[in-house]
């Protein structure tokens, strides 16, 4: 497999144009449940765990993915997982609670499987020059549809009844899995694997995997930082109706609009050679503590937006910064499981934005929560001491562990 060093090379388009289409589905269904199971009798927990199955099942089915892409290849996965997603959205048709819950787990799994996937195969699709431009605009390619996607959920929501809407989704979820068919097939990406399959075989339990410091650091970090955005995403609304504020809206459209800009515009800026990115860390870090002790100062327009812009700064660049690092620093038999890890340690901090903050402002209050926040972020700035100097070229080709 030839790789480019062009990141709008035509493969790696195609696995952009995918993977927007993917999550477009995504952020219309995440819109749509909510109405769909109250109309099922659903209460309010019953919604929350239902929406909240997805996260938590990916997150425990990223390593097994990670495993199995390491195995088999990602060319070979993503496809399938395409056509199993386009299947369960079948199972909307079904007036069921519990069928509602049982598609959510099946998606989360299939939403596991498919962004590891599809961020191995950007790394496999390019060179190492333009690796950290590729998954910047892959992360940019996941992100562009929550501009778009829950409006048009929405609308759908006034204008047709639920099964149509889901009859839509399904037609959708159809064509992605063509695509991603055809795909396979002209670009031979049913290929797209490592190299070296007795070791990848044999990598698969030796305690030297469990060791990889720049792995443990990056994913700590990145789950402290996860910690802060998903209180942000969790409880800003609430937080802003208690205090009468109608900002709630504006707030995310400009964070969501900041951090498509800057996916795209900073993508040069991510280091592509595995250098420790300490500087770029620590400074998106510094960013995301100050957007959230804004939070915690005030809700008036000019500090909520200026929080927006940081925030939104702070997490275009962070998530895509330390991917491409780790990528650099695992080793290519067990990159799949690593990087699933590293994933699923976002993840985690995402879930607990939501589950440790929640009673930290039952004692305390929303203020108290925020400034947590932004303790989680320089806690992580402090982890960035214990990286170790970058490796040589040569000792990355040796796939030596940190």
């Amino acid at each position: 497999m030839s790789q480019s060093d062009h990141p709008f090379s035509l493969p790696a388009i195609k696995v952009y144009l995918i993977t927007i289409l993917f999550y477009s589905i995504v952020y219309m269904v995440l819109m749509v449940i909510p109405f769909h199971a109250t109309l099922l009798g659903g209460t309010k927990t019953d919604i929350g765990l239902i929406m909240g199955a997805t996260m938590l099942t990916s997150m425990f089915a990223r390593p097994i993915a990670g495993r199995l892409i390491d195995r088999h290849g990602a060319g070979r996965i993503f496809w399938i997982v395409l056509i199993l997603f386009a299947a369960s959205l079948f199972g909307y048709l079904v007036p069921s609670l519990w069928m509602l819950g049982l598609v959510r787990i099946v998606q989360g799994i299939v939403a596991a499987f498919f962004s590891t996937a599809m961020e191995i195969m950007t790394i496999d699709l390019l060179s190492d020059r333009a690796r950290g431009q590729g998954l910047s605009l892959y992360s940019l390619s996941t992100m562009i549809p929550s501009t778009f996607g829950p409006a048009i959920a929405l609308y759908l929501v006034d204008q047709l009844t639920m099964r149509e809407i889901f009859l839509i989704f399904i037609g959708f979820g159809l064509v992605n899995a063509v695509l991603a068919v055809m795909m396979a097939r002209s670009t031979g990406t049913g290929a797209i694997k490592q190299t070296m399959e007795p070791q990848r075989l044999a990598i698969t339990a030796p305690e030297s995997m469990w060791k990889h410091r720049s792995l443990w650091i990056s994913s700590i970090i990145m789950l402290l930082a996860s910690i802060a955005n998903g209180a942000i995403f969790t409880f800003l609304p609430l937080y802003l109706e208690h205090r009468q504020s109608s900002m709630g809206s504006f707030y995310f459209l400009t964070q969501t609009l900041v951090l498509v800009l800057c996916r795209f515009v900073g993508r040069s800026f991510i280091p592509s050679d595995g250098t420790t990115p300490t500087r770029l860390i620590g400074f998106t870090l510094l960013l995301a503590a100050a957007g959230s002790s804004l939070l915690s100062v005030s809700v008036q327009p000019a500090i909520l937006i200026a929080a927006a812009v940081l925030n939104g700064i702070a997490f275009a660049l962070m998530y895509p910064t330390l991917l491409t690092y780790v990528s650099f620093t695992v080793p290519d038999q067990a990159r799949g499981l690593l990087l699933g890890l590293f994933i699923g340690a976002a993840d985690c901090g995402f879930a607990l934005g939501a589950l440790a903050m929640g009673p930290l402002i039952d004692l305390f209050s929303y203020p108290m929560m925020y400034i947590s926040c932004a303790v989680c972020c320089i806690v992580a700035g402090l982890l960035l001491w214990g990286y170790k100097p970058a490796p040589t070229n040569q000792t990355r080709t040796n796939h030596t562990a940190l």
